[in-house]
């Protein structure tokens, strides 16, 4: 959720970030490089094994310029660099690719979210859910967006 990744953000700048001088407080750190990241104790803060050790090989390979965020980068090259670390799958890389690098193309086949909304009744595999986007190419990214705003529930309207 958002709250929780809020939380877990608040404490890796908290305890691994630097501290930015005559700032107000909580406006007085900044998050950690990624070379501070891949050595940080993650499990510290309340993550798990398995996403600390995540988390730590994506800043490794993000400080040894493996990894890149630059938004001018070929989507199929991003998400085979992603998939090849530890941990990360297609819906990362793809996520990922939608939110940090705003590439028009990305697109999580494997979003539950997407998958009951394009299925209606039934979700789609996978599969049948990458087949259905192809017709959005090269702006499946937009299709996402939309379709993930379509599914938000509306405040105080029920189902």
């Amino acid at each position: 959720s958002v709250a929780a990744a809020t939380t877990l953000a608040r404490r890796v700048v908290d305890r691994f970030g630097g501290v930015l001088e005559g700032m107000p407080e909580g406006l007085d750190r900044h998050f950690p490089t990624p070379q501070a990241l891949a050595e940080a104790p993650l499990e510290t803060i309340g993550l798990p094994r398995t996403r600390a050790a995540t988390v730590r090989a994506m800043a490794a390979a993000v400080a040894a310029g493996r990894l890149d965020f630059d938004a001018g980068q070929r989507l199929e090259n991003f998400v085979a660099r992603c998939v090849a670390l530890p941990g990360i799958g297609p819906w990362t890389a793809h996520y990922m690719a939608l939110r940090a690098l705003g590439l028009p193309d990305a697109f999580p086949a494997g979003d539950l979210v997407l998958q009951q909304v394009l299925g209606g009744d039934a979700r789609l595999s996978e599969r049948a859910t990458e087949a259905c986007s192809q017709a959005w190419r090269p702006w499946r990214a937009y299709a996402v967006l939309h379709l993930w705003h379509l599914s938000a529930p509306t405040p105080g309207v029920s189902p």
